[in-house]
């Protein structure tokens, strides 16, 4: 499965209400985890936008918790914020320190058409924000304001529309 990386037009797009998650859904789900795993650096979240699918759904896989989340939505953010490294499998190699609330409470569906609303902190707060931005349209890099403020890993590169971006700044 292909994630796009940043400057393709789908990272941009707004994703539509999923009303059902249907055998076709379910297939992209399994294959959206196998992507994530298999990928390096290994991701623990990657949002249907990021594969060309325009509709409000994401996986996540932290060290003890895993999941598929369904037309999330974020319903408070906390005061408190901190300030954290990220990075994006559609920017790979590409890591910058992104502040968000520390506490978020969340709604969301999941594939059993379930709704849960949960208060959720720490780094699953952090990745359903991240996750949800891609749902939105929204890239990690949207909120840092300089290119000096990138970490490039051995290897990569920053994507020209990135440097680009920085540049019309």
């Amino acid at each position: 499965m292909k994630i796009y990386t940043y400057g393709h037009p789908v990272l941009r797009k707004t994703a539509k209400k999923l009303t059902k998650v249907n055998k076709d859904i379910e297939k992209i789900i399994n294959e959206m985890f196998r992507t994530m795993r298999q990928n390096t650096p290994r991701g623990i979240g990657l949002a249907a936008t990021q594969v060309g699918v325009t509709y409000s759904f994401f996986v996540y896989e932290l060290e003890d918790d895993k999941g598929v989340v369904v037309n999330p939505e974020i319903l408070e953010r906390r005061k408190e914020t901190e300030k954290e490294e990220e990075g994006c499998l559609s920017v790979p190699g590409v890591y910058g320190i992104v502040e968000r609330p520390q506490e978020i409470v969340v709604r969301y569906m999941d594939l059993d058409g379930s709704v849960h609303e949960e208060i959720l902190n720490g780094l699953k707060a952090r990745v359903f924000q991240h996750e949800i931005d891609h749902l939105n349209g929204i890239i990690f890099t949207d909120y840092i304001d300089s290119i000096e403020k990138l970490e490039v890993e051995e290897g990569y590169e920053i994507p020209k529309e990135l440097i680009e971006r920085y540049l019309k700044k």
